[in-house]
């Protein structure tokens, strides 16, 4: 998602469009389920599970890749303080607007959220490479097979480390999701590093879809806000 550098390779938006788009599909299929017109336990289906766990894994480790492409030489902090500034209003109008409309499931720790941390904590990681992957995974199993009855408050919740699911609309605690961005961090510098591949620098968007793929990918933190915004809208609507 963040994007402090002047060359923009399209592949990265491309690859964001994607995401955007299959974040989309979740998020409107999530939608007519909670209004009733099918029945689906997106808590609890494997399927949807994993789709999800697809689509915040590619949103996640593009947030690395841009980490490290940005500090590549020397950070334009006055753009990357704008990007911050940007998420974070975002994501106080999420949290907001989700607790205006379905306060049992506000939206108190989500994916921008989680990107706007992200984008502090990965500073500190922007310098390594393999130390990035070892990490990153660890921090992902960590969260995914772990959890304690010392963090389930509602103030600890963010962290992760809990033993139960909260009620949310959207939930990306820092952990696991956060070890996607080292991973994704490790990937850039694998791909972008000192033996970048010309082939993904080079490539660009050749027919309409990929062209409009692209486009969404370079406004793709607009698109996931404006899309949130309709889930609640619907809501409002048919509730």
């Amino acid at each position: 998602m963040i994007k402090t550098i002047k060359t923009r390779y399209q592949i990265l938006d491309f690859t964001r469009g994607i995401a955007i788009g299959l974040m989309f599909i979740y998020h409107l299929s999530f939608g007519l389920a909670e209004l009733g017109f099918f029945q689906i336990q997106f808590s609890t289906d494997l399927l949807w599970n994993g789709f999800r766990t697809l689509i915040v894994f590619m949103f996640l480790s593009l947030v690395g890749i841009g980490l490290f492409l940005a500090n590549r030489s020397q950070l334009n902090w006055p753009s990357y303080f704008k990007r911050l500034a940007l998420l974070l209003v975002y994501f106080s109008l999420i949290t907001l607007l989700s607790y205006y409309v379905r306060p049992n499931f506000y939206v108190f720790f989500g994916i921008l959220h989680l990107i706007f941390i992200s984008s502090i904590l990965g500073l500190l990681f922007v310098r390594f490479y393999w130390f990035n992957l070892f990490l990153g995974l660890v921090i992902f199993l960590t969260g995914k097979f772990s959890g304690f009855d010392l963090f389930d408050s509602r103030e600890s919740l963010w962290l992760g480390l809990n033993s139960i699911t909260p009620l949310t609309d959207d939930y990306a605690p820092i952990i696991p999701w956060f070890g996607l961005v080292l991973v994704g961090i490790f990937i850039g510098r694998l791909l972008f590093g000192e033996k970048q591949s010309l082939a993904l620098t080079a490539w660009k968007a050749n027919n309409w879809l990929s062209k409009l793929l692209v486009w969404s990918g370079r406004y793709s933190i607009h698109l996931y806000f404006i899309h949130f915004q309709m889930f609640y809208l619907l809501v409002l609507i048919f509730s």
